[in-house]
């Protein structure tokens, strides 16, 4: 999973987008917040002041003993109304009176006495202390809009989410009126549904966008693989963006180049090892004249070691212009049959059996490059021991030997062509030294490479190391 969002191209759209969207959210909500709470606050202030000076005209029409009844009808969930005979004064006390009212269970008609404050009421279950706390700082200002013409007090009671209201209804008469409403601190329900399907959609396109840029680059990279472990391909589509296709048409082109550069020079060894036969053969027969036979029998010798040189360049040049398709095959079922073949013919080599393991690869090809491997165990260091281990990420293919080993600096030299640590150049006791460079060089075109180790007690490891990436 953390692979998936740290690293590939669909996780990494996909958390850009959510990222994205979250912090157009987070942008969003307080500018939208910001707004709304300005325009809702503008609107409730002029519905307030509209509602009780309503009142507070009722009120100045009405018979006194119907102030009580006027009062109780007017009040609200959010607003509280009552009337006293003298004009607001200090604001901190008229919150003080305004916040007794508010945290009272709204009464009934009956119930209400529009002057007296000091009735036992059960609490507000919609407003508790902390909701309405004492405000200092706010002052009293005149407003005329939305009066109806007559003048009223008005006190922002910000903290409240409210406002305070005086009005005189008549001489000698004040309405006073308090508006305090608490706002829900979490956003609705509503709000997360909506920001989930957001966040589902954005995810969609993300992975439409992504499948759209990936597919190429999936296309490209197996292409990519296949091409390394000298696969024969066919063309990689070229489709997608601008950048992708022209990144498509220079690995065809590459490929193409790549391709006829390989066949042009096998073909170039192939004919050199070709022609060198006819002078080889034509001066193994003058020397076949040569009455010395101590002149004679080391020139032959030389000549043949020629000749086997020769056909073997041909025969590796032969075995490289063959494009053999891949296929996925049971490696240690490859190795147990090798060995096996080459115990039959009097070899000693064993194999370990071990797990079974599907690998893509070119079969012929890869059988061959093992053969070479063992049978050089075998020569130089009477038996082979073959086991096969899956590491992390690679296979490894070990071979081992009781030889004498060899010093570390000739590691290297013992995979270049015709070069043999055996210094008789008898051929009964060693080929001609491309046993091991045709090893490597399929080895490395499967992915893979070849390393050599002296090992503890005696003999030599080689270590076929192969990608674990091409398992089936």
């Amino acid at each position: 999973m953390r692979r998936f969002w740290m690293r590939s191209l669909t996780g990494q759209l996909i958390a850009l987008m959510l990222f994205t969207l979250l912090l157009s959210q987070v942008v969003f909500y307080f500018i939208n917040n910001d707004e709304r709470d300005r325009s809702m606050r503008n609107v409730r202030q002029e519905e307030f002041i509209a509602r009780a000076m309503a009142v507070a005209r009722l009120i100045g029409t009405t018979d006194p003993i119907q102030h009580g009844e006027v009062i109780g009808a007017a009040n609200t969930p959010v607003v509280r109304y009552w009337l006293s005979g003298k004009e607001p004064g200090d604001p901190m006390e008229w919150q003080q009176a305004a916040r007794k009212r508010v945290l009272r269970a709204l009464p009934t008609i009956h119930e209400i006495t529009a002057y007296d404050d000091q009735t036992e009421y059960p609490p507000n279950p919609r407003l508790s202390e902390s909701d309405v706390p004492l405000q200092p700082g706010p002052r009293w200002t005149l407003v005329t809009r939305g009066t109806g013409g007559q003048a009223a007090h008005l006190l922002d009671l910000e903290a409240w989410n409210g406002f305070g209201l005086a009005s005189e209804a008549k001489p000698g008469l004040w309405l006073n009126a308090v508006y305090a409403k608490a706002e829900p601190t979490t956003l609705s329900r509503r709000y997360y549904v909506m920001l989930g399907v957001a966040a589902l959609v954005l995810s969609g396109i993300a992975i439409l966008a992504a499948r759209r840029v990936g597919r190429p680059l999936r296309h490209l990279t197996v292409a990519a693989e296949r091409l390394g472990r000298g696969e024969e391909i066919v063309p990689v589509p070229e489709a997608g963006a601008d950048d992708i296709r022209h990144t498509a048409e220079a690995f065809n082109r590459m490929q193409s180049r790549l391709r006829r550069f390989v066949e042009d020079r096998t073909r170039m060894i192939a004919a050199i090892s070709h022609d060198l036969r006819t002078p080889i053969t034509s001066l193994r027969l003058r020397a076949e004249f040569i009455a010395d036979p101590e002149t004679r029998e080391p020139m032959i010798a030389t000549l043949d070691e020629m000749q086997a040189m020769t056909e073997a360049a041909l025969a590796f040049s032969k075995g490289e212009s063959i494009t053999e398709p891949a296929r996925s095959i049971d490696l240690a079922a490859l190795l147990e049959s090798l060995c096996d073949d080459l115990t039959a013919i009097g070899l000693d080599v064993s194999f370990e059996d071990g797990e079974r393991i599907p690998w893509r690869c070119r079969p012929d090809a890869l059988r061959r490059a093992l053969r070479n491997v063992i049978e050089n165990a075998v020569r130089y260091g009477e038996r082979a021991r073959v086991k096969l281990e899956r590491a992390p990420g690679v296979l490894h293919i070990l071979v081992d030997d009781d030889g004498p080993g060899m010093p570390e600096a000739d590691f290297e030299k013992v995979f270049a062509p015709f070069v043999r640590l055996e210094s008789s150049r008898n051929r009964d006791t060693g080929g001609v030294g491309l046993g091991l460079a045709i090893a490597r060089s399929i080895v490395r075109s499967h992915g893979g490479d070849i390393t050599l180790a002296n090992r503890e007690d005696v003999g030599l490891r080689v270590t076929i190391v192969l990608p674990g990436e091409t398992l089936c």
